[in-house]
């Protein structure tokens, strides 16, 4: 039978004669998943401006709740500060969803930029890692101490074991976070002004200041670089919120 003399159905108008081609993949990540991030990454950084508000407010440092005391010394700052301690926490609750959701989303988007084997495939999953063993680390410190506080509340004495491990385990959380943002920062490699400078400051600002803030934990040195390292991760956040997608040039417009 010739198939050739089967009638064949007229295209449709504009079509081309030719197979059409499949539309070449964009170089850059899709409108949601941006939109999604940059969300986020809002979401994250009103957190941690919330928190600090509320702390400058009240009174409340967290810090001091990261560092060794007499548990005298603590259950008095717990029961002295027990209704912001549980706004403080229901807040910081929520930002660990937010900042593990941009951690997430960071290393997708920027997966879908680069070429198999560069860094964001390899690093990719030591970010996200490492972000998931910070908010996990993140969620027991803020019970824990909820624990604390519910003990103090009812006159049970404080351990001083239980405030050692909750210092060693804040400082593990901070240092594991530090070392994430750093993993972000290599990873990036947009070429543009901005994007270069949020790199430095990821790799050789944040970190910096975070392991100082953790050495001098304790002494007035400590706590004023344990506020900059708070306003280091809220300045992150509304970077990766506001900085324009780079395209595959490096350019820095948006994509």
């Amino acid at each position: 039978m010739n198939t050739q003399a089967l009638p064949k159905p007229f295209p449709s108008l504009g079509a081309s004669s030719a197979a059409p081609a499949l539309a070449p993949a964009s170089d850059a990540p899709p409108d949601r998943l941006l939109f999604a991030l940059r969300m986020a990454a809002w979401a994250s950084a009103i957190c941690v401006a919330l928190m600090l508000a509320l702390s400058w407010l009240t009174g409340l440092n967290v810090q001091h709740f990261e560092v060794v005391a007499s548990p005298a010394a603590w259950s008095a700052e717990l029961l002295a500060h027990a209704s912001a301690l549980r706004g403080i926490t229901v807040i910081d609750d929520a930002f660990i969803a937010c900042y593990l959701t941009v951690s997430l989303l960071l290393v997708h988007a920027l997966r879908t930029r680069a070429a198999p084997g560069d860094l964001p495939h390899v690093l990719g999953p030591w970010v996200m890692g490492l972000g998931g063993l910070t908010g996990l680390l993140d969620i027991v410190e803020n019970h824990h101490v909820l624990s604390l506080l519910h003990a103090a509340s009812v006159g049970l004495p404080l351990s001083a074991d239980a405030l050692v491990s909750r210092e060693v385990l804040s400082s593990a959380k901070w240092m594991l976070g530090h070392v994430a943002f750093v993993l972000v920062g290599v990873a990036i490699g947009f070429r543009s002004l901005p994007w270069r400078a949020f790199r430095w400051v990821l790799v050789c600002v944040q970190l910096p200041v975070g392991a100082a803030a953790l050495a001098l934990a304790g002494t007035p040195m400590g706590e004023w670089l344990g506020w900059c390292k708070l306003l280091n991760v809220m300045g992150g956040f509304l970077l990766l919120a506001v900085l324009p997608w780079p395209r595959a040039s490096g350019s820095g417009a948006p994509a």
